[in-house]
This record gives structure tokens, sequence and C-alpha cells, in this order.
């Protein structure tokens, strides 16, 4: 067997404690981590029994949203909206009313609240980053091939923060923006 100093014990033995250390630190730099999971703040308003502000978690959808807001109103129309669509941070989703009868008429015993309610539903405003694109080709001067445009935009680069934005789509500028401003909502 091989007899070792004084000293060459000593430094085999600080020389394991060191490589010990090392190892230490390299697990401890490198150990899985928890990671705080990511909440958004989504506004909800329109045809759900209680419209606010939402705090969720990331990946949160919209029908998701909806229920957390109580379901919908009689008279909702969820038609245009993709109740599997993802939240993101900021957005606003507005849940329409159906419109109201074509002949303009309130039905017997129906309260005139709801037409107004409907009818200023129809007006509302058309938001960019959720709309289809036959929703989207309701506004002025947006046809078939530039609302597919705008789907394709923000389904590559993401949701538009502002309505500038719409300026990155090709076949949308400065003119055709201002027509649009006024109908349009993110």
């Amino acid at each position: 067997m091989m007899s070792l100093t004084r000293k060459e014990r000593i430094f085999a033995v600080l020389a394991l404690g060191f490589a010990l250390l090392f190892v230490g630190v390299v697990w401890w730099v490198n150990r899985p981590q928890e990671k705080a999971p990511v909440v958004f703040v989504v506004q909800i308003e329109g045809g759900v029994h209680r419209p606010g502000v939402y705090r969720v978690p990331e990946g949160t959808r919209v029908y998701e949203l909806i229920e957390r807001a109580g379901g919908i109103k009689e008279g909702a129309d969820l038609s245009g909206l993709n109740l599997a669509a993802p939240l993101y941070d900021g957005q606003k989703i507005a849940i329409p009313f159906a419109p109201p009868p074509s002949s303009g008429e309130v039905p017997e015993g129906a309260s005139s609240q709801v037409a107004i309610r409907s009818s200023v539903a129809s007006s509302s405003l058309i938001n960019v980053n959720t709309a289809s694109s036959k929703e989207l080709e309701s506004l002025p001067g947006i046809g078939e091939v530039l609302a597919q445009r705008i789907v394709e935009y923000r389904e590559t680069h993401g949701p538009f923060q502002n309505p500038e934005d719409l300026l990155k789509v090709k076949g949308i500028g400065p003119k055709k923006l201002e027509n649009i401003r006024d109908r349009i909502t993110f």
C-alpha cells in the first residue's frame, strides 16, 4: 500500500473539498427553478353578466373568460367570436347583442330596451385583434384580400396595439386608416 506524507494527505483532502464545492456551485446555478406564473389583465364587456377587468393566467381562452364573467346574457351573439382564441395581456373582449328583427319592429311583449341595446350593438366597434375576415370586410374600404392580410399580419406579428399598427399591413395607408379609425377597437 502506498503511504502518503502529511502534506500529500492535506492536499488530497483540500482537492476533494474544492471538487465537491465546485460540483455544488454548478448544481446550484443550474438547478431547476420554479417559474412564476404569467398573469394577463383583460377586460370583457357587453353581453356578459359581470363585465369588468379580470386577471387570468397565461393560456386562458375567450370561452373561459366568458365563464368567469358569469356567462352570456340573453340576446348575446357569440357567432362572430373565436371562443377558442387565447387571450393576451391588455385585451378587450366585447360581446355584442344579436341584431334586432329585420322588420325593425319590436316583437310584442319585448322591451324597447332590448331593441335599443341591439341597435347600439349593431353599430359597435370591430376589434381588429379578434374579428374574423368577414367582420373586417364590413369596414369601409376593406375587402376580402385586405381583411385576410389583416388576419395574417396579426397571426404572424401578434395583436395590434393602436390604429397606427395597421399601417404595417400592405394596402392600408393613412387615408384608409382615417376612414376606419372610428369604427375599430383593440
